[in-house]
């Protein structure tokens, strides 16, 4: 009960609940900083597992960055031989075009000629301007001589 002095008298086991309460109390503190410290280490675990997958993620960048890099230089090197064979492409069909006039050219000129059964045309001489037989020794060149008339050059 409560004395003239103000202060208050306890029983036993109002002392035995305090003591219990204050055991709870203290219980309770360490049980919440045991789990503030699991959570710390799990968040450090968590960070250390982050820092290790940016590492592993800067690598597999910089392994795709090179493999990029010597991919484009392949394609450059190829690019080039490309237009290269393009350009051969063309001078080899404008090259092709010409030969294939100059054979239709002098296949018009045989064709005139074979209508003499003798192959000798009087204004032409011989048949044989351009023998268009790729087998034959002369090659499709005219083995007979040319001459020049004197008077073809004015030399004095």
């Amino acid at each position: 009960m409560a004395s003239s002095s103000g202060t208050s008298y306890s029983s036993p086991s109002d002392e035995d609940m305090k003591a219990r309460l204050e055991q709870r109390k203290r219980r309770r503190m360490d049980s919440n900083r045991e789990s503030a410290r699991r959570s710390r280490m799990r968040k450090r675990k968590q960070l250390e597992d982050l820092m290790a997958e940016v590492d592993r993620l800067k690598a597999s960048r910089n392994a795709a960055v090179m493999a990029l890099a010597t991919v484009n230089q392949h394609y450059m090197a190829v690019e080039a031989e490309n237009s290269v064979l393009r350009t051969q492409h063309a001078e080899l069909s404008n090259r092709l075009h010409a030969m294939n006039e100059i054979i239709n050219y002098m296949n018009g000129i045989n064709n005139n000629n074979s209508n003499n059964p003798n192959g000798f045309d009087p204004l032409l001489g011989s048949g044989l301007v351009f023998d268009m037989n790729p087998w034959s020794v002369s090659g499709g060149v005219n083995l007979h001589p040319l001459m020049a008339s004197g008077d073809l050059f004015h030399c004095y």
